[in-house]
C-alpha cells in the first residue's frame, strides 16, 4: 500500500506539471457542448432533452482524449517494471495511477456540468447534476485503464483504445444520461443511478486486476 500510495503522489505531481495537456479533456468537453446548439439548433425544448445524452457522449470522448498516456511513458521508461520488482502490488498500482489520472483529467469534467447544463438550456440545474457525472467518469477511466494497458506498448493507440473501451462505455452513457435528465427535470433518482454505482463498483474491483494482468503481458 506504502509503494502503490506513492505512486498515487508521483502521478499527481505529473499530471499537474503536464502542461496544457491537463485542460485538453475539459477543453474538448467544452467545445462539444458550446458547439452542439450551432449544429442542432437553439430551440430550447430540444437543446434541453439533448443535454444529458450529449453531456455523457462528451464525457466518454473527451476521456479518450488522454487515457493512452496513462501507462505508455512508464513502460518507456521502465518504471512499470522496477515497480513490479520491487514488490509493489500492481492492482493497487494501476488503480491509483487511473485514479490520479482521473482527478486531473475527468474531475473537471464532472464540475463543468452544471455549466453544461445551463448552456443546453436544462429546465433545472443543481449541484446534483454533478453526481451522475462523477461516478460514470471515474468508471469510464477505470474501464478506459484496462484498454490503455492493453495497449501500452504501442506507438499511437489512441483509435485502438477506443475500439476496445467504447463498447464498455454504453451502459454509462445509458444510465448515466437517464439519472441526469431526472435532474434536469426536478425529479427524485430512479434505478438508473443504481445501475450506475453498480457498474463503478464493478469496474473498480475488476479492473485493477484486468490492467496489472494486461501489464504483464508488455
Amino acid at each position: 500500500m506504502k509503494g502503490a500510495l506513492s505512486v498515487f503522489r508521483r502521478e499527481l505531481v505529473q499530471a499537474w506539471a503536464g502542461g496544457s495537456g491537463l485542460f485538453l479533456p475539459a477543453a474538448f468537453f467544452a467545445g462539444t457542448i458550446f458547439l452542439a446548439p450551432l449544429g442542432v439548433g437553439t430551440e430550447p425544448g430540444l437543446l434541453a432533452k439533448l443535454a444529458p445524452g450529449l453531456i455523457f457522449v462528451a464525457l466518454c470522448l473527451a476521456s479518450l482524449t488522454t487515457l493512452e498516456r496513462i501507462f505508455q511513458a512508464d513502460l518507456e521508461a521502465g518504471a512499470l517494471d522496477h515497480q513490479r520488482l520491487s514488490g509493489a502490488s500492481m492492482e493497487l498500482v494501476t488503480f491509483f495511477k487511473v485514479l490520479a489520472h482521473w482527478i486531473v483529467s475527468g474531475l473537471p469534467l464532472a464540475l463543468l456540468t452544471p455549466v453544461a447544463g445551463i448552456m443546453m438550456r436544462a429546465e433545472h440545474v443543481s449541484a446534483l447534476s454533478i453526481l451522475p457525472v462523477l461516478i460514470g467518469g471515474l468508471t469510464i477511466f477505470l474501464w478506459g485503464g484496462v484498454g490503455a494497458a492493453l495497449t501500452a506498448g504501442l506507438r499511437r493507440s489512441g483509435p485502438l483504445v477506443a475500439l476496445l473501451v467504447l463498447p464498455l462505455f454504453v451502459p454509462i452513457v445509458i444510465f448515466g444520461s437517464e439519472e441526469l435528465s431526472h435532474v434536469f427535470q426536478a425529479a427524485p433518482f430512479a434505478a438508473g443511478l443504481t445501475l450506475l454505482a453498480a457498474n463503478a463498483l464493478a469496474a473498480i474491483a475488476m479492473a485493477p486486476f484486468a490492467m496489472a494482468a494486461a501489464l504483464k503481458l508488455e
